[in-house]
């Protein structure tokens, strides 16, 4: 495995996080009905669970990197990341109404 491919695999979580947001956030303030749609209840419940899984994994990812090469900038870099979008997320969710 290579020194930057844990740092990488951490980096694509994050993006696919960030990704996964910016489309709820869109669909929030579109005014396309969205719920016509046959079978979208599947796919923004697995856009969900994946937006929820991706910042343990990108922390647990950028965490193993920063083990592995401890002096790294970009790793330090990468890990605070994913740490505060694991703080963030879960900072919104409980305080969130809906659930």
């Amino acid at each position: 495995m290579g020194k930057a491919s844990l740092r990488t695999a951490a980096i694509y979580c994050l993006a696919l996080w960030v990704a996964i947001w910016l489309l709820f956030l869109l669909m929030r303030l579109s005014p396309l009905d969205i719920r016509g749609i046959p079978g979208i209840g599947k796919v923004i419940l697995i856009a969900l669970v994946v937006a929820l899984v991706a910042p343990i994994a990108a922390t647990g990812l950028a965490g193993a990197a920063l083990a592995r090469q401890p002096r790294a900038p970009l790793n330090l870099l990468t890990f605070g990341c994913a740490i505060t979008a694991l703080i963030g997320q879960v900072f919104l969710f409980l305080n969130s109404r809906w659930l």
